[in-house]
């Protein structure tokens, strides 16, 4: 946990000047306060005296473009109204450095909890120590879409590696044997599960999991841009699964601008559900992940560990297949991309 004088330290001042800018008064120069105001940031030191319970929570998330995080602050948001407690909403770009500055503007006004969706400790490549420092100084927190085991912090989630699985086993059930992964970034935990769950399914049918894996970012034009790569590769799918709907609706317009008929020339399957997913052409077949109910178990067990209560992470909750449109059998599929 750290203390004044760490903050001190860290911004090479007296701990006396130190306190005098924790405290909020102005007898010290401004480029002195900016260093002592920094150094409180990268620690996330907040002083004692404003640690007081004010009815209100932060919810952070990393972007408004995937439908499936401003529903899950709304459902997050309803359900925190109805205890009584107001919300801060943050978008941090998936920025770890927003990210952290954020957590500090929270504390800084006393938020009583906070509350990560698909937070920078899902990037595996990062730095999340920031995290550690929140558990030694105290704060309720629970983690949506992804913790670290070392921390003990509830985290409301659904099995990634089964939902990978579940998709490459309605294409194997479909008869298809070349099943590519448009996956997101692979230093992400998320991309990582589904590909193992993916690798699971294709070793029980006696496939080789290896190879027909594209990254991209997790949006539609990630999407195309993963699925150029494996539309022109050696060894063309002919069924993909998908990170999330975003990336499948992008994987949908690339296959319609390369003249590939879905699901006639490649079937292709999502995850979240998000409703826009009903809407396209075809309609997309996707795992749905329940994110109401994610987001209102979320803010109910915020709400206990407010209370002081000592909280657990649920059970990853179900997904389920959601088949229309983007998908179907295989039949002479792998004969057709021989011949062409």
């Amino acid at each position: 946990m750290a203390s004044l004088r760490d903050v001190a330290r860290h911004a090479g001042v007296s701990v006396a000047t130190a306190s005098r800018v924790a405290s909020g008064l102005d007898n010290v120069r401004s480029e002195t306060r900016e260093r002592v105001e920094r150094a409180m940031r990268e620690l996330l030191y907040v002083p004692p005296s404003r640690r007081t319970e004010t009815g209100v929570i932060g919810l952070l998330l990393p972007d408004f473009e995937n439908p499936i995080f401003p529903e899950l602050a709304q459902a997050i948001e309803k359900r925190a109204t109805a205890a009584g407690l107001a919300s801060i909403l943050c978008s941090t770009t998936a920025a770890a450095f927003r990210e952290v500055d954020y957590v500090h503007m929270l504390l800084d006004r006393q938020v009583d909890g906070m509350i990560f969706i698909s937070c920078e400790m899902t990037n595996m490549s990062g730095e999340h120590d920031h995290y550690g420092r929140l558990v030694d100084e105290g704060a309720r927190m629970v983690f949506v879409n992804g913790a670290l085991n070392s921390l003990s912090v509830p985290s409301v989630a659904v099995d990634e590696v089964f939902a990978g699985e579940c998709a490459t086993q309605h294409l194997l059930e479909l008869g298809h044997t070349h099943i590519g992964y448009v996956a997101g970034p692979d230093f992400y935990l998320p991309t990582q599960e589904k590909a193992a769950g993916r690798a699971r399914a294709l070793r029980a049918a006696g496939l080789d999991p290896d190879g027909l894996v594209a990254h991209g970012d997790f949006s539609v034009e990630g999407g195309r841009t993963a699925v150029r790569v494996l539309l022109a590769s050696g060894e063309r799918p002919t069924g993909m699964i998908c990170s999330n709907d975003l990336m499948a609706i992008g994987v949908l317009q690339e296959a319609a601008a390369s003249g590939l008929r879905v699901p006639d020339d490649i079937s292709v399957v999502g995850f979240d559900d998000v409703p826009a997913s009903a809407w396209t052409n075809p309609p997309l077949t996707t795992v749905r992940q329940p994110i109401v109910e994610k987001g209102r178990l979320a803010a109910r067990l915020l709400i206990q560990r407010m209370k002081g209560r000592a909280v657990a992470s649920p059970a990853p909750l179900k997904t389920s297949l959601v088949i229309r449109g983007s998908t179907a059998p295989a039949t002479n599929l792998d004969l057709r991309i021989k011949r062409r």
